[in-house]
């Protein structure tokens, strides 16, 4: 199915593209959790600052979430938390820069792996490639990820980015229906989605990987 796959790198190009906009605090931001000051206050990183809010909900120190905040007189308001996806922490600490669904590629370099960490994740992706799931690893600079599989006439994709948050959709011949937990996500894509090679289709829903990356060498399974 070439052409789905050639749309399908369309399309990563105009949302690697929106990853660029101005930064808009509605969208969803990397929050650490560097410390709790009470039971309802925290100290978080977001960016290269560490600030204090308030959440009702229970944070976990040391973890790291997505979430959409608002700038309030004295503090700043957190909304819709969910867990950062494991992928983009990996890819923080891994030196692959880019990545094609290419099994020679992919072996090259699980060969060349350099800490525990590289090979665990280049072995989850031999694995899925064997699955006949694939990946990409893309954004240089933002270290975007994107799997897909073929599913009839359709491509079934799962993708994160560092400012769009997470995606799940899938690509026809004519559509692009894309789904996010985020309404700012979802807002910025319907405003640029005339920039889309198809037409576009776009839902507010929890959204999944379609493969799971095991965090254990015994836990792997072709």
């Amino acid at each position: 199915m070439p052409l789905n796959i050639s749309k399908l790198g369309k399309v990563l190009k105009s949302l690697n593209r929106l990853e660029s906009v101005s930064f808009n605090t509605s969208l969803p931001v990397k929050v650490e959790v560097k410390k709790e000051l009470n039971p309802i206050t925290y100290l978080i990183k977001l960016g290269n600052k560490e600030v204090e809010t308030k959440s009702h909900m229970k944070l976990e120190v040391g973890k790291t979430y997505f979430a959409q905040i608002k700038e309030l007189k004295n503090s700043i308001q957190i909304t819709n938390l969910k867990e950062y996806p494991k992928i983009l922490k990996t890819l923080e600490h891994i030196n692959i820069k880019e990545l094609t669904p290419k099994k020679e590629e992919i072996i090259t370099h699980l060969a060349n792996a350099k800490t525990k960490e590289e090979f665990l994740f280049l072995t989850n992706i031999l694995i899925a490639y064997e699955k006949k799931i694939f990946h990409l690893v893309i954004n240089e600079k933002r270290k975007g990820f994107l799997q897909y599989k073929y599913s009839k006439n359709k491509v079934k994709f799962y993708a994160c980015f560092s400012n769009l948050g997470e995606l799940e959709g899938e690509i026809t011949e004519n559509s692009l229906t894309i789904f996010s937990p985020y309404e700012a996500t979802i807002s910025l894509i319907n405003y640029y989605k005339d920039e889309l090679p198809l037409k576009v289709y776009t839902y507010k829903k929890e959204v999944k990987p379609i493969y799971i990356f095991s965090n254990s060498l015994l836990d792997l399974k072709v």
